[in-house]
C-alpha cells in the first residue's frame, strides 16, 4: 500500500473512529490481486513420456491447475495428478506420495484439462505438480511450480 493511501485510510479511521475502506483502495486491492503473475510452466519428463504446458488460473475463487492444449502422457494405469512438496528434480516415484495431494486422476493423455485445486490449500505450500502411476510408483513426470 503507497503512503498516500495509507495515510488516507489513517485518516479515515482517526476521524471516524470506524474503519472503512475507501472505493479507491478496494479497487487497488482486486487489480493487486487480478494482475499477480500466476505460475506456469512446462513438464518434465522423468520415467515416461510427459510433455507439454501448464498454468495456474483463477476463477473466481477457485484455483485450477490447466494442463495445454499440447499436454502429451504415455498411457498408463493409475495416473495421478499431485500437489508435491518436493522439487521435480528431487522426487521419485517411491517419494512422489509422501506429503503430496492428490487432485485428480489424469483425465486424458491428451490435450488441455482442467485440475482444481482443493479449498484451503496454499500452493504456495508446493513445489511441483506431478503426473504419477501410484499403483506401481512410476513417476512420469512434472514441473516445479
Amino acid at each position: 500500500m503507497t503512503f498516500f493511501k495509507s495515510a488516507a485510510l489513517a485518516l479515515a479511521v482517526s476521524l471516524t473512529g470506524v474503519v472503512t475502506a475507501s472505493p479507491v483502495i478496494a479497487e487497488t486491492a482486486v487489480e493487486a490481486t487480478t494482475n499477480q503473475a500466476l505460475p506456469s510452466g512446462e513438464f518434465v519428463r522423468k520415467k515416461k513420456k510427459l510433455k507439454g504446458g501448464w498454468e495456474v488460473v483463477q476463477r473466481g475463487d477457485k484455483t485450477f491447475i490447466v494442463f495445454g492444449d499440447d499436454f502429451r502422457a504415455a498411457g498408463g494405469p493409475d495416473l495421478k495428478v499431485f500437489l508435491s512438496p518436493t522439487s521435480i528434480s528431487d522426487v521419485t516415484g517411491r517419494t512422489a506420495v509422501n506429503g503430496s495431494i492428490n487432485i485428480g486422476e489424469l483425465q486424458s493423455t491428451r490435450g488441455a484439462q482442467d485440475y482444481e485445486v482443493p479449498a484451503g490449500i496454499d500452493l504456495s505450500d508446493y513445489s511441483s505438480v506431478l503426473v504419477h502411476c501410484e499403483e506401481f510408483a512410476v513417476l512420469w513426470g512434472g514441473s516445479d511450480l
